[in-house]
């Protein structure tokens, strides 16, 4: 097992593609052996570096080679259903991009299908391998601001965008506890998208973990800005601090105590390969994991929907946004849609 060279294949030759392939390239236990791309040119141009066989149909990629691992790579509309797909052909793990999917139906139906066929499923939330992310959740697990009472996180450009990063971020600084309800405001006058996925002008949450613990969390809202690193505790207050830092405020720290994190010793491709090969138990950036990351997200789009507060666990199929959008309870007042990451065609007009 030590010295098995696992096979990789890539879905979504773009940027993303890009750079799983070049990590996979650098790994000395892997090998990138073909690409997919609904277009035959950008997996052609993918693929031509590793001398790997490019396709223009995943699924012929998924019969005719003898994967591995596949990396999932392309925008998220499509990503459940290339999951479901590579499962069933046989291999042993799959990596996606965040966001998981575009909706908790996706998600569902990705998990059962790695279950089934027990694949291992890992979302690409990187930045749980961050020094000062893993250093704000060691310290907060080991008791330095005492029970974590508030958690804020402030971004822009988009929930499926930016947000699925702050909304993991909030959950792994303070352990991964479940959420428990959350009540959400959304405004989207104009047509916007993400990578063909509707997404909202801006939004806000309040979110109750278990064990009592708020998170509040805001995207594209008006100045002015807010501390969006910080941890309030019953004992004390954590927060990043300049140049990589964490600093925390306890009654025995005597002021601000600066810790510098320990250096990174793994990535998140380490790990998935060290949980293929049974060193480990789980990877942090695991399915399930990834998966209550996006049932937040989703959440917040279907408190707007049900104008209410939503406890979990989220049981609504389809994303909310959609419904809310389609059904004519939130129109479009703006005319004219646009991708905020990948213009439409009439953009480029």
């Amino acid at each position: 097992m030590a010295d098995q060279i696992y096979k990789v294949g890539i879905v979504g030759c773009g940027g993303m593609g890009r750079s799983h392939a070049g990590a996979w390239d650098k790994h000395p236990r892997t090998k990138v052996v073909a690409t997919a791309d609904m277009s035959l040119d950008p997996a052609k141009a993918l693929a031509e570096p590793y001398g790997a066989t490019a396709y223009s149909d995943y699924n012929e990629m998924f019969r005719k080679e003898d994967l591995d691992i596949v990396s999932v790579t392309t925008w998220q509309n499509v990503r459940a259903e290339i999951t479901v797909a590579a499962a069933a052909s046989g291999v042993k793990g799959i990596i996606g991009e965040k966001p998981m999917a575009d909706s908790m139906g996706g998600v569902w139906d990705m998990i059962e299908a790695c279950e089934k066929h027990k694949v291992k499923l890992v979302i690409g939330h990187q930045r749980r391998f961050t020094g000062q992310n893993i250093e704000m959740r060691r310290l907060i697990m080991d008791g330095a601001i005492g029970k974590p009472n508030a958690v804020l996180r402030r971004d822009a450009h988009g929930l499926l965008n930016r947000g699925t990063h702050e909304i993991d971020e909030m959950r792994f600084w303070i352990g991964d506890p479940d959420p428990l309800w959350l009540i959400a405001q959304v405004n989207r006058r104009t047509d916007r998208w993400e990578r063909r996925v509707r997404t909202e002008d801006l939004c806000a949450c309040l979110l109750c973990f278990e064990g009592g613990t708020r998170g509040t969390y805001e995207s594209d809202m008006p100045d002015p800005d807010l501390n969006r690193h910080i941890v309030y505790g019953e004992d004390g207050t954590i927060k990043r601090g300049p140049d990589g830092t964490v600093i925390v405020l306890n009654a025995t720290s005597g002021g601000w105590k600066s810790y510098t994190p320990l250096p990174v010793t793994t990535n998140q491709y380490q790990e998935f390969i060290d949980w293929l090969d049974g060193k480990i138990d789980s990877h942090r950036n695991e399915g399930k994991v990834a998966a209550t990351t996006l049932e937040i997200l989703m959440a917040i789009y279907e408190s707007v929907r049900i104008q209410d507060v939503v406890k979990f666990p989220l049981t609504t199929r389809a994303n909310p946004l959609d419904l809310l959008v389609e059904s004519g309870k939130l129109p479009v007042e703006v005319p004219g849609r646009y991708d905020i990451r990948a213009p439409f065609p009439e953009q480029k007009q």
